[in-house]
């Protein structure tokens, strides 16, 4: 079901930040758009910051490029005209109402841009428990909603909920900085001043294919720095932090929080010597082994791709088509690494936009051809609850893959990717 065909869609995001609900049931719908930045579907980042007893607030943050501008009146500025109505729920089948309420956005401008606009709404919620937030965002001059359903965990007073991340005074979403400093708050309800911090800049290895085992062993992490810090009227500054960063409390053992720094040009690659690991998925062994070894990176890079393409011009769409997608698994697939090299990650690199996902409270199945065919291939990630870590998943990995695995890599060998 493409979007940009049908005049209402409702999209059903299971988006359960901790550990409050657990099910087993993929939903009917097809969330295939999720991934897919040709589709200008609203997609809403969501942070909840548990800022006081009786009261939290959801900040959420939303691309200017999905959301469409018309002119109010004849020869009027363009504006968009968004709608956001939320839902407190005390039960996971959304029967008892705790709170609701809603906001109408205006933001002026014009279709095509890509700016982020982010706001914030508070809600009543005055227990030490789970509960569940419906926020729905519909697009007046689109006709178009989407719904989503948010854990909200106010139990455990370390859980990433009673922290906030902020560089200047917008709001992170991801646990992942874009610049050199950052800010962390801590809520008020958060008795202790003193943390401890511990740094990394281990570099995490990037994926094996989905007929290997796994090596996500690796999050048990050996930091390079450990040090005492604390908190000043609820804020810290983090300045040149390191690629991996996490704290707990000084007297606690319980939950590390983390914040994660990927360099200032993050999801984009712009180093030679950045864009030969991503291609390993594709090279032989030999091959990978000589860029990495290269005097002139850039000329043997150019030479992997024209041998790849047969001739320029395809080796160049060839080559922008396969980094796009690593750009794109950066953006949507990555945790305590880059997303290129996640379980989701290497799969979107190779096959592309699935046809189909269903998700569940934590788990995505990708399927890749048609339902009930035996010539299609499925994938299934389970999402973790690893370290507190958001957005991490792993791959159900089978053997089985391994021919449909090569075949793939075998037409992007042959340059016969579309």
């Amino acid at each position: 079901m493409k979007v940009n065909s049908i005049y209402l869609f409702v999209s059903l995001a299971l988006l359960f930040l901790t550990s409050c609900f657990t099910s087993n049931e993929v939903t009917k719908y097809d969330y295939s758009y999720l991934y897919d930045e040709d589709q200008a579907i609203i997609s809403p980042k969501y942070k909840i910051f548990h800022h006081s007893q009786d009261s939290s607030t959801l900040f959420y943050e939303l691309n200017s490029g999905d959301i469409l501008y018309e002119r109010v009146f004849g020869d009027s500025a363009k504006a968009a005209n968004i709608r956001m109505k939320y839902t407190l729920f005390a039960d996971k089948d959304l029967t008892i109402v705790l709170d609701s309420g809603g906001q109408n956005l205006a933001n002026y401008g014009a279709n095509g841009q890509r700016k982020l606009l982010q706001n914030s709404v508070r809600f009543k919620f005055d227990r030490r428990e789970c509960a569940w937030l419906t926020v729905r965002f519909r697009d007046e001059n689109k006709d178009f909603n989407v719904i989503n359903i948010l854990e909200v965990d106010k139990r455990e007073n370390t859980n990433n909920q009673y922290f906030n991340y902020l560089s200047g005074e917008q709001v992170l979403f991801d646990q992942r900085s874009v610049k050199n400093s950052l800010s962390i708050q801590k809520s008020s309800l958060v008795e202790t001043d003193e943390f401890i911090m511990e740094t990394s800049n281990k570099y995490f290895n990037m994926t094996p294919p989905p007929f290997a085992r796994s090596m996500n062993y690796e999050l048990n992490v050996a930091t390079d720095d450990r040090y005492f810090f604390s908190f000043v009227d609820d804020f810290f500054y983090l300045e040149n932090p390191a690629a991996y960063n996490r704290f707990v409390s000084k007297n606690d053992s319980g939950i590390y929080n983390h914040v994660f720094y990927f360099g200032t040009q993050f999801p984009k690659l712009n180093q030679i010597t950045e864009l030969i690991d991503p291609i390993r998925y594709i090279s032989t062994s030999t091959e990978y082994k000589n860029l990495k070894a290269a005097v002139n990176p850039k000329k043997g890079l150019d030479a992997f791709w024209l041998k790849l393409g047969k001739n320029e011009a395809n080796s160049k769409e060839l080559l922008k088509e396969y980094y796009h997608r690593v750009e794109v698994a950066n953006k949507f697939f990555t945790s305590y690494k880059e997303g290129w090299k996640t379980d989701r990650g290497i799969i979107y690199i190779i096959y592309g936009i699935p046809n189909s996902i269903r998700k569940d409270a934590g788990s995505e199945v990708w399927l890749y051809g048609e339902e009930n065919n035996v010539l299609s291939v499925q994938f299934r990630f389970y999402q973790t609850e690893r370290s507190n870590i958001s957005n991490h998943y792993e791959m159900v990995r089978n053997s089985d893959y391994k021919n449909n695995w090569y075949h793939q890599v075998d037409l992007w060998r042959q340059g016969k990717i579309d």
